[in-house]
Order: C-alpha cells, then structure tokens, then sequence
C-alpha cells in the first residue's frame, strides 16, 4: 500500500530542510568549537578525542535509551508523534547551545562538555524524527530521493559552518601557543577569558533559533504519520527487522570511513604532499563541498535508479578512488581522496531510508537502531589513529576501504532485499 501525501506537504518538507540545514551547520560548527576550545584550554590529546567521543557517544547511548524505552515501555514515537519529539528535540538542543553561555563565563570545561552532551541529545533525537518523518512523507517508491534532496541542505549547512565559524569564534585568535606561553598568569586569564566570549554570540544566537523553530513547527499543521506507519505492515517482518540491522551497521560503517577520512585528510597533505599544503583548507573544503553537490545530483539519479543499486554503484566508486588515495603519489591520490566526498553524498540518506524500509510499527524503534550507528564516527576513527602509529596514514587507511567494501555488500543486499517485500 503506498503513502499518499499528505496534506500540507510542501509547506511541511519546507520547515524541515529548515531543520536539516540548521543542524548541518550547527554540527559542523563544532571543528571550530574544538579548536577554540584547544586555544583556550590548551587541551592534550584526551581532551581533544574527549570532545568527538562525547558528541558521537551522545548519538548512541541517547538512541540507545529510546530504543530500549519504546521496546519494553511505551514506543516513543507513537506518544509524542513526529511534531513533538520534533519541537522536544530542537527544546533539549536550544538548552546545549545556552549551556555554552555560563560555560565561557566560567572558564569551565566540564561545563562545556556538559552543553556538548545536551546538545547532541536534542540533534540526536531530532536525526529520528525529523529524518523518519521525511523518508514517510509521501511515497515509499521516492523515500530515498526525498531524503537524500533534504539532506543535501544538512550539507550545505555543514559546508558553511566552518567558514562561519572561523569568521565568528576564531576572529580573537591572533597569538600562537608559543606566544601564549609567554603570557604572565593575570594576562593569561584575561586573554583565555576573552576567548571563550567568542563563543557565546554564536551559540546564544543557535539557542535563540532553535526555540524559534521549535516554536514554529509546534504551530505548523503536520499530518500524523504514525497511524500511517502502523497500517503498512506487511508479511516479511523477519526480512525487514535483518534488513534494519544491516543498515544500521551500514550507517555506523558510513559515518566512521566518512569522518575518518575529512578529520584526516590535512594530516595526509601534510605528510605525503606538502607542495599543496597551502590549498589545504581547499581540498578539505571540497571534500565536505563534493557531498552536498552529489546528494543534489543523487536525488536527481534516484527517481530513475533503484536505491539499492546506486549505492553499491557509489560504493565501488568510492573503493576505486580509495585505491588510488592510498597507492597513488603525489597530487593526484590527495585528489582521489577529496573526490571520495562525492560518492559519499547519497550513504547517510540511503542506508538510513533502505533501513525503514516496509517497518510499519516498528519504524521508530528501527530509526533509533540506525541513529546508534552514528557512534562509527567516533570509534572507526580512533582505530585509524592506532593503526596509523605504525603503518603510516595513508596505509591505515584500510579501515575505510572495509567500510565502504560494506556498504557496497548493503546496497546489494537491499536491492534485492526491496523486491522480496514490495
């Protein structure tokens, strides 16, 4: 049975690329929290591994919580509905980013890790409504086209959270580390308090729009999608429920190669080719830049292509290019390297949307499971740092190319997988 459209569609579609545009760069505002954080704090590695740890950590045990709620309690999902786990989700998030706000008043790192966990909580619980939300609204045939359109604005946001970040929070930055080691104690607190003030514009401003949001969406007529969820029970449960557990190690495979490669992609300029350290800030841009234009181009593709095949299409394109990044020389394999963000673009949507796939009443327990994958963003990429201590960074690069060797096998997988239950 298809999804018809609901009423208020377009109007609906709207305020959530609103949303998916808004979290994308609030996520990737926080590169530019890192490293202000490590002006301020001068942070050692812990700390620094800390931050990502706590911010991908936040995505799993959250999910965890509601996964395991809505299976031996009540289902979550069903008791708030899309709108209001919705409005609760930017509610918890606006109340991470005021956190920052006393965090810099105070000097405290703790506390900012503090508003860092509450933050992701609210973009955690906002990634299994409002993600779920848009796969269901309208026909399962076009989910993932739908999904991947609306995901390509997350990009588009996360491409200009770092440039707005480094405008906002890193413009007081002007002495090195060696020159704030030079600094007598009374300075050294007067020049770190004025640091962490450049945090809190940014952050107050992301509080403010968020409960704005919140406030609009809580207004806004949505169609309720739960009942339609529980009517599209089919007879492949079994098959569907394997599918899920697939795609969410699809996801935390995806998110982990992804993360691992942008997070060290200077590293490696510097390293294998340091005539191009100079446009490094360009190659790493056009990694993250390559996603959102093939997220565009991919929803473009897959209102003609089977989801199923062009991921594993995708996929192999990625392990070529990888191939090439870890066996080539010189330029070119940093170029491959970079390209891999184009390929990239349509995984998140597609395994996330190919893992709901015909759940009916389960579906926001299933989107639970594949928001806990996300947690691949902070352990594949600890694994890369263990295996680069001693095979070099390119080598170690092995682990993404078994990751992405996976999702190929899940786009197989979930191309014939779609024709059993349809």
């Amino acid at each position: 049975m298809k999804i018809q459209p609901p009423p208020f569609q377009n109007t609906t579609l709207l305020a959530f690329s609103i949303i998916f545009f808004g979290w994308g760069l609030l996520t990737s505002l926080n590169g530019t929290l890192i490293a202000q954080l490590d002006y301020i704090f001068e942070l050692d590695d812990f700390k620094k591994s800390l931050i990502n740890l706590t911010f991908f950590g936040t995505y799993f045990f959250v999910a965890l919580a509601f996964f395991l709620f809505s299976e031996y309690k009540k289902d979550l999902l069903s008791f708030f509905g899309y709108k209001y786990l919705t409005v609760t989700g930017l509610g918890i998030a606006a109340a991470g980013a005021y956190l920052f706000y006393p965090a810099s008043t105070l000097l405290s790192f703790p506390l900012f890790m503090g508003g860092l966990f509450v933050l992701a909580s609210g973009i955690t619980l906002l990634q299994i409504s409002a993600n779920t939300y848009i796969v269901n609204l309208g026909s399962s045939q076009n989910s993932f086209s739908r999904l991947t359109v609306v995901q390509a604005l997350n990009s588009l946001g996360a491409t200009l959270g770092p440039i707005l970040g480094t405008f906002l929070i890193m413009k007081t930055a002007s002495l090195t580390h060696e020159e704030i080691s030079l600094l007598q104690p009374d300075q050294l607190l007067s020049f770190r308090k004025i640091q962490a003030i450049a945090v809190q514009s940014p952050y107050w401003t992301v509080a403010i729009w968020l409960i704005i949001l919140g406030s609009l969406i809580f207004f806004l007529p949505m169609p309720d999608l739960v009942k339609n969820n529980q009517t599209t029970q089919h007879n492949n449960e079994n098959i569907s429920k394997q599918n899920l557990y697939l795609a969410a190690l699809g996801i935390f495979m995806y998110v982990g190669a992804e993360v691992t490669i942008g997070s060290n992609l200077g590293a490696i300029i510097d390293q294998y080719c340091p005539e191009l350290t100079s446009d490094k800030a360009t190659v790493i841009y056009a990694y993250w830049a390559l996603a959102m234009a093939g997220r565009f181009a991919g929803g473009f593709i897959l209102q003609y292509v089977n989801g199923g095949k062009l991921l594993f299409i995708f996929a192999l394109s990625t392990l070529c290019l990888l191939t090439v990044g870890i066996a080539g020389i010189e330029e070119f394999s940093i170029y491959a390297l970079a390209a891999i963000g184009f390929f990239n673009s349509i995984m998140f949507p597609g395994i996330f949307a190919s893992g709901l796939h015909k759940l009916g009443e389960y579906t926001g327990r299933g989107a639970s499971l594949l928001i806990m994958g996300i947690a691949g963003g902070a352990i594949i990429p600890l694994i890369y740092k263990s295996l680069s201590s001693f095979s070099g960074l390119k080598a170690a690069l092995i682990i993404a190319f078994i990751c992405y060797v996976y999702i190929a096998f899940y786009g197989r997988y979930f191309q014939k997988h779609s024709e059993i239950v349809e």
